[in-house]
C-alpha cells in the first residue's frame, strides 16, 4: 500500500454550493479541482437527481460559479467564458450564464458591473446580489492609474486578509432588473452588509453602518422590493437603532446577528426571521448564540443553545462554501460543531435536536424533497455528497467522486487518545500511526495544534496528517481547553493564553507518550496555525521537549498586534478581558510568546503569507529575529500572493510547497540523526 503523497491534494475534489432545485427533486452542486497549468482550481457544475440517483457532469469550461436556479430545469451561474467576459483595466465585472438542465450549451445571460460574491433570485427576471464597493475609488478614469499608487487609510479594520487595504470599502447589496437592464443600490454607502435572504418579494439582511471602527454589533434589516422601503426588526445600524420593534425581556440590547432564515406561517403567509445572535459586552463576549425570533414586529427568544452556530471541525480538504443554516415553514435547519463532528441539528417549536445520524462532519446542506442533501466528510475519506431521508431516519451516498484519490494509499485511522487532564476535565485526541507501523521500533511524532483558538479537530481526514503519517511520523492532535464544540465554558479562553491551553497540551503529550512506547521522545516535534502557530510559539519558549518546531501563520505580541492584525483592536482586547497595551502593558507583554524566545533552543521553521492581515508577517517575523539573534537555528519561508487560507484554498503549487518544507524540516531535526532522513519524491519535483 502507497503512502499518502503531498502532491496528491491535487487529485482531490472539493464539492460546495449544494443547491436544491424548486421542487427539491434534484441539486447543483459546484466540484473543484486543482489545475497545473493555471496555478489555480477548476470548478464544474454537476447535477443530482433525487429520483434516480444519476450524478452527472453539465458543465464542462472550469469556470463556473455562484449557482441559481433560474427554473426547474434552468441554472443561472456566472463563469468567464469568452476573452469580452473579462472586465476592462481597472473595471470589475461578473458575467453570468444559462444553461438548460435537458440539454444544450450555455447562453450569456447578462452581466454586472461589479465583482459579484453573492446572489439570489428574488423574482422572474429580478435578482440581489452582493458586491464589495470601494468609496475611495475616483469617478474620472484618468484618475484611476494614479489611485493604484496611494492608499487612503481612516478606519479599522484598515486591512483584511487577502485583500489588502479596505478602509472605505463596503460589501453593498443591490437589485438587478434584467428586463430593464437596471441595477439599484439598497445599502447605503457607509453600511456595511453581511448575510441576505430573499423572502415574498422582500430581502432580509444584516450588518451595520459606521464611520470609524467596525462594531461587533449589528442590526437585521428588511427592504420591502416593491415599496423599495426599509425597516430595522433587531439590533442596530444604520442610524435606526432598534426602531419601532418591541422586544421581550431576554432579548439583549446590543446582539451580534450571525446566521438567519426566512418562514411563512398561518394562512396569510405571515413572514418570520429565526436568526441566531449572542449578546456584544465584555462579560459575554466569547458567548455562543441563542436563537430568536422577528414576528409581528417583536422579537422573542425562540430557544437557548450554548454551541457555536454553523461551524464544523477543521480541515484542508474543503474548498467553497454554501448554505450552513436554513428556515422552511415552522423548522430550521443548522450544522454545529459537536465535540469532534459536525452535526446538523433541527430546531422546531422551540426544541433543538441533532438530525442526522452521520458516521463524518456536515460541511454544506440543502433542504429537497423528502429530506436534506448536504456534503459530508468521512473519518477516512474525502468529501462526497449524501442525502438524508427524513422517513426512514438514513443517510445514503449519492457520489463517489473522491474514492480513486484514496485508492491504495494508505490513509491511518485516527486512534481515539482521549484522557482526563489532572484538573480533571476530559480532553478529546487522537494518534494517528506511522505507515507500516511496528511497535518493537522508535518513531519521531509530530504534536499538530488546532487555530482558532474557538476551532476543534474532528474525526475526518486531514491531509497534512496523513501525509506525516505516510512518512514515518506519529501524529498527535487533541481539542485543548479554548476549543469549539464543548460550549461556553470550555471555550472561554480569556486571559488564560498560554496557561490551561499548554497544560493540556503537554498532559496530552505525557498521556500519548505512555500509551505508545515506540514514541522516541527525543525526536518530538510540534507545528499548528495561527492560533496554533501562537502556541508553537509559546511551547517553544516554556520547553525544550521538542527537537523541532513549525510555526505557521502564527502571532507572537499582544502589544503589536492590536494595531497590526486586522482583528487585533477587537479580537486581541476581548480575549484579554479588554485590557489594551495602554491599561495592560506589562500583563500583555507577559502574555506574549516573543517575551520568551530569549529561552528558546528548538530549531523553529516560520512558515508566513504575505497577505495575511489577520496573522502579519510583522508578528512572525518577530519570533524569527529573536530566534537569529538568539543564536536558534531558524528559517522562513514567505508566500507571496498567498493570506491565511494558504494551507486550505492557497494556489497548488504553494500548498505543496508548505507540505515539502514542514516535511522537509521535520526530517532534518527528527530524522537525520538515524540516517532516515526522507527527500522529497523526484517523480513529485519533476512534475511541478
Amino acid at each position: 500500500m502507497n503512502r499518502i503523497k503531498i502532491s496528491d491534494l491535487t487529485d482531490y475534489r472539493y464539492l460546495s454550493e449544494v443547491t436544491a432545485s424548486p421542487s427539491g427533486k434534484q441539486a447543483a452542486f459546484l466540484v473543484k479541482q486543482a489545475d497545473r497549468k493555471k496555478k489555480g482550481y477548476d470548478s464544474w457544475i454537476y447535477i443530482v437527481d433525487f429520483c434516480t440517483e444519476e450524478v452527472r457532469k453539465l458543465t464542462s469550461f472550469g469556470a463556473e460559479n455562484h449557482i441559481v436556479f433560474d427554473g426547474e430545469d434552468t441554472i443561472l451561474f456566472s463563469s468567464r467564458r469568452k476573452p469580452e467576459d473579462e472586465g476592462e483595466k481597472h473595471e470589475k465585472k461578473t458575467v453570468f450564464y444559462r444553461i438548460s438542465l435537458k440539454g444544450g450549451e450555455a447562453e450569456r445571460a447578462f452581466e454586472l458591473p461589479y465583482d459579484v460574491e453573492e446572489i439570489r433570485k428574488a423574482g422572474p427576471g429580478i435578482y440581489c446580489f452582493a458586491a464589495t464597493v470601494d468609496l475611495n475609488r475616483p469617478q474620472d478614469k484618468e484618475e484611476l492609474e494614479e489611485y493604484r499608487d496611494y492608499h487612503i487609510l481612516e478606519e479599522l479594520p484598515y486591512w483584511s486578509n487577502g485583500a489588502y487595504f479596505v478602509s472605505r470599502f463596503r460589501r453593498t447589496l443591490f437589485v438587478f432588473d434584467e428586463a430593464e437592464g437596471s441595477c439599484g443600490r439598497v445599502t447605503e454607502p457607509l453600511f456595511a452588509a453581511e448575510k441576505f435572504e430573499v423572502c415574498k418579494n422582500k430581502l432580509f439582511y444584516t450588518g451595520i453602518s459606521y464611520d470609524q471602527c467596525l462594531p461587533k454589533s449589528n442590526g437585521l434589516f428588511c427592504y420591502d422590493l416593491e415599496k423599495k422601503e426599509q425597516t430595522c426588526l433587531a439590533g442596530e445600524g444604520n442610524g435606526a437603532g432598534r426602531g419601532e420593534c418591541r422586544f421581550g425581556e431576554e432579548v439583549p440590547a446590543s446582539m451580534g446577528i450571525g446566521f438567519f432564515g426566512c418562514r411563512t406561517e398561518g394562512q396569510s403567509g405571515e413572514v418570520q426571521v429565526v436568526f441566531a445572535a449572542c449578546p456584544v459586552d465584555g462579560a459575554d463576549g466569547r458567548k455562543n448564540p441563542d436563537f430568536y425570533v422577528w414576528r409581528d414586529g417583536s422579537v422573542s427568544r425562540e430557544a437557548s443553545f450554548g454551541y457555536s452556530v454553523g461551524s464544523a471541525p477543521a480541515g484542508d480538504t474543503s474548498l467553497g462554501g454554501g448554505r450552513r443554516f436554513l428556515t422552511q415553514g415552522g423548522k430550521t435547519w443548522f450544522i454545529s460543531c459537536r465535540r469532534t463532528k459536525g452535526k446538523i441539528h433541527l430546531l422546531e417549536a422551540g426544541k433543538i435536536r441533532e438530525l442526522v445520524d452521520f458516521d463524518g462532519t456536515a460541511d454544506f446542506f440543502d433542504r429537497a424533497e423528502g429530506g436534506l442533501v448536504f456534503v459530508g466528510r468521512t473519518p477516512r475519506g474525502l468529501q462526497e455528497l449524501y442525502f438524508y431521508d427524513e422517513e426512514r431516519g438514513q443517510c445514503r451516498q449519492l457520489t463517489c467522486l473522491n474514492e480513486a484519490a484514496l485508492e491504495g494509499r494508505y490513509v491511518g485511522a485516527m486512534e481515539d487518545a482521549g484522557f482526563v487532564n489532572s484538573d480533571g476535565v476530559d480532553i478529546d485526541g487522537w494518534v494517528i500511526l506511522p505507515k507500516d507501523y511496528d511497535p518493537a521500533k522508535k518513531y519521531p511524532a509530530v504534536l499538530d495544534i488546532h487555530g482558532g483558538p474557538k476551532v476543534a479537530y474532528g474525526d475526518v481526514f486531514f491531509h497534512e496528517m496523513q501525509v506525516l503519517a505516510g512518512a514515518g511520523y506519529f501524529v498527535l492532535q487533541c481539542n485543548p481547553r479554548g476549543g469549539d464544540g464543548r460550549g461556553d465554558g470550555f471555550a472561554d479562553l480569556r486571559e488564560k493564553y498560554g496557561t490551561i491551553d499548554y497544560q493540556d497540551l503537554m498532559e496530552f503529550t505525557d498521556h500519548v507518550c505512555r500509551l505508545y512506547p515506540a514514541i522516541d521522545q527525543k525526536r518530538l516535534g510540534v507545528t499548528g496555525g495561527s492560533y496554533g502557530g501562537f502556541m508553537t510559539n509559546w511551547i517553544i519558549g516554556h520547553t525544550d521537549r521538542f527537537a523541532a518546531a513549525v510555526s505557521q501563520r502564527s502571532f507572537s505580541n499582544f502589544l503589536s498586534d492590536f494595531g497590526c492584525s486586522e482583528i487585533g483592536y477587537s479580537f486581541d482586547v476581548e480575549e484579554n478581558g479588554g485590557k489594551t497595551p495602554w491599561t495592560a502593558p506589562e500583563e500583555l507583554w507577559k502574555r506574549s510568546p516573543v517575551a520568551y524566545a530569549c529561552n528558546t533552543k528548538t530549531p523553529t521553521l516560520f512558515i508566513h503569507s504575505l497577505k495575511d492581515y489577520n496573522c502579519p508577517l510583522s508578528e512572525g517575523m518577530q519570533m524569527f529575529a529573536a530566534l537569529k539573534y538568539f543564536g536558534v537555528p531558524s528559517r522562513a519561508f514567505l508566500f507571496e500572493g498567498e493570506n491565511h487560507e494558504l494551507s486550505r484554498s492557497g494556489k497548488p503549487l504553494h500548498r505543496i510547497r508548505r507540505l515539502e518544507e514542514m516535511l522537509g524540516w521535520f526530517d532534518r531535526y527528527l530524522k537525520e540523526e538515524d540516517g532516515e532522513r526522507e527527500h522529497r519524491e523526484k517523480g513529485d519535483e519533476e512534475s511541478w
